[in-house]
């Protein structure tokens, strides 16, 4: 069955050029498997991963991509972008993380990405040697010394009548900054997630929690006996340089203007070290866990507690710092100027949330709402008083409504295209349309270790240039049967070589053939799930062990895998280093052609792309994918993104 639908103009280049176009060759003599090119798109990439929170049983899920995922919305703010990330996994309570995983070779960056307290995100990072490294620590002290200290009096300017704790950097990182970071509780931890930083919930915080809004509640902090206070950033999404601070009044006498405040600076750039302003990424100023130690002023000096009686409110100024220069100002008259006490603000609405941790007692969490879409999560902070009992509760409780990672939620997805040629043990026509599958797998892994419990893959047979009748199945070769307790399979038709069994009898692997001829599966989406008793990740790697079955109506023996990929037990062994084919099962070889033939594979794994151009009948892939042929004969070490390339037509 030929079609010729999308790049019938190739065929012709083809038999013009032939004559003078070198085909991808190798005049080596391989000496053993290592020799053969594998055809394999991906590299394996050691991982290693530390948000370091020593002994704090705090884990966070965190992602991978291989392009920025943050982008900024109408509004400003700064907004995650609706796209899969190439890798999912959740550290253990210290935040660390470390194993082997795949990524496709093209990619010599990624960013790495998780919107739990405590994290900074995106961070992008180089791969380099097959790695990719991330300390935080080590990340956080990197950029710091980078910064150029300044006095503030001779160098940065602020509003007349404001107080300052101390000096800043050109970036507004404060030198009054606590030696270590901190951050508390686990449980508080994903509380305070819950609330203001997760941006999976884009409603309105009023919508989500309208008891924050109640009349008669208040952000002011009252203060009922001394002690010392301290404010711990952990977050913002404001696409602002926005400027934080606080101020005092006698508890019952609310000031009536903001001409009467006091304002003490303490954040000059509310903004987290890695900062999305449009269409760039900038330098912000501060990292999870930065901690301050607040003054109480008493008109004549700062002391290190504030005395009972005494409320704290807290402002942020918009717009406040500019990065370019390291001065603060207000901007627009005051327009944007937001106060926790609710009828300074000029369109009087509440700008600030504040919360109390009910366990502790001494934690209260504050959200500020810098401009339109009322998340309050444009500054987030915590605060923690020294003292037992030292606040009053004329604040909302903090919801227990937090948890950590999930198991539902730890997955990662992998998208790709199967490519197939037919007539192995023979070399074809090498256009790799006989049969062609996209897969769309979800490996789900459990959050306390990462091992597999469960994989979703959904096939969708999409082309078939090929004449002779091909089934079509896969196995997990790296797993004994046991290791598999339960198989689901929807949209297939039951191969007659399965004889109604979840897994195809005599094979010393679990194995599942979803369909005898392609024909009547065409663009149906077939899905199968495999429940598997908790194993490593790096066994059950997409796209597994596909394969293709030829003659299907006829013999099941006759299977086409992948480069160098391991047969099924059902496989006919005589047909092994027949033809072109170059197998040598003494030493675990298979689907290679004979050596000093033309370097093409039997079967190709390709990463999902949107629109891809079906190859034409009789067009080998070199042609269709003129990169093709310089990836192969580099051994893959050029032109590793050859895939993004289609001949143009």
């Amino acid at each position: 069955m030929k079609h010729q639908s999308t790049l019938l103009f190739l065929g012709v280049c083809a038999l013009l050029t032939a004559g003078c176009v070198k085909e991808p060759n190798s005049n080596r003599t391989p000496s053993g498997p290592d020799d053969y090119f594998d055809f394999k798109i991906d590299q394996q990439v050691a991982l290693s991963v530390d948000y370091g929170f020593p002994n704090k049983d705090y884990a966070v899920l965190f992602e991978l991509y291989d392009q920025d995922p943050m982008t900024e919305n109408a509004a400003g703010e700064s907004v995650k972008r609706d796209i899969e990330p190439i890798y999912r996994a959740t550290t253990n309570g210290s935040g660390k993380f470390s194993a082997d995983i795949q990524a496709l070779s093209s990619l010599s960056k990624v960013w790495l990405y998780s919107d739990y307290p405590g994290t900074l995100s995106p961070v992008e990072l180089e791969i380099e040697d097959n790695r990719i490294t991330y300390s935080q620590k080590a990340y956080v002290a990197q950029l710091r010394t980078k910064g150029t200290r300044a006095v503030t009096g001779n160098k940065h300017t602020y509003p007349d009548g404001w107080l300052t704790l101390g000096d800043w950097d050109q970036y507004g990182t404060p030198d009054y900054l606590e030696p270590e970071r901190t951050m508390p509780s686990a449980g508080t931890l994903y509380d305070i997630n819950e609330v203001f930083v997760k941006r999976n919930d884009m409603r309105k915080l009023k919508e989500r929690y309208p008891e924050f809004f109640a009349d008669g509640l208040s952000s002011d902090l009252r203060i009922v006996k001394p002690t010392k206070v301290y404010l711990v950033f952990i977050n913002s999404t404001a696409a602002w340089r926005n400027t934080v601070g606080y101020y005092t009044y006698p508890t019952g006498q609310e000031p009536q203007s903001a001409a009467e405040l006091q304002r003490v600076l303490v954040f000059p750039d509310a903004s987290p070290f890695v900062k999305k302003i449009g269409a760039t990424t900038a330098r912000g100023a501060l990292a999870g866990g930065d901690r301050v130690q607040l003054k109480y002023w008493d008109g004549e000096k700062f002391n290190d507690e504030f005395p009972a009686g005494v409320s704290i409110g807290w402002w942020l100024e918009g717009m406040g710092f500019n990065a370019n220069t390291g001065n603060i100002a207000i901007q627009n008259k005051g327009q944007f100027s937001r106060f926790s006490t609710d009828h300074l603000n000029t369109d009087g609405e509440r700008r600030t949330i504040a919360l109390l941790d009910p366990q502790s007692q001494k934690i209260v969490a504050i959200g500020f709402e810098d401009n339109l879409d009322l998340r309050y999560n444009d500054a987030t902070f915590y605060l923690e008083v020294e003292e037992d009992g030292a606040i009053d509760g004329n604040i909302p409780e903090l919801p227990d409504d937090g948890n950590g990672p999930s198991d539902e939620e730890n997955y990662v997805k992998t998208d790709g295209f199967l490519m197939f040629e037919d007539l192995w043990p023979y070399a074809g026509d090498y256009d790799m349309n006989d049969v062609m599958i996209k897969y769309s797998s979800k490996v789900y892994k459990h959050i306390l270790n990462n091992s597999v419990y469960r994989i979703e893959t959904e096939y969708t047979p999409c082309h078939n240039g090929g004449k002779i009748q091909s089934g079509f199945g896969v196995q997990l070769t790296n797993l004994a049967p046991d290791a598999v307790h339960k198989v689901t399979a929807t949209g297939a038709i039951p191969s007659q070589y399965m004889q109604g069994q979840p897994l195809e009898p005599e094979q010393k692997h679990p194995t599942v053939l979803l369909f005898d001829d392609i024909q009547p599966v065409l663009d149906n989406k077939i899905s199968v799930t495999f429940e598997l008793n908790d194993v490593i990740e790096s066994t059950v790697t997409p796209p597994f062990n596909p394969f293709i079955f030829v003659e299907s109506d006829k013999i099941r023996g006759k299977e086409v895998h992948l480069v160098k990929h391991m047969p099924t037990d059902k496989a006919d062994p005589s047909l092994f280093g027949t033809g072109h084919d170059g197998s040598k099962p003494s030493q675990n070889l298979y689907y290679v052609l004979a050596k000093n033939d033309t370097q093409y594979p039997f079967a190709l794994n390709m990463p999902f792309l949107e629109n891809i151009p079906i190859p034409d009948e009789g067009v080998k892939i070199d042609y269709s994918y003129p990169k093709f042929r310089s990836w192969v004969e580099s051994d893959g070490k050029t032109n590793k993104d050859w895939y993004l390339y289609p001949a143009k037509k």
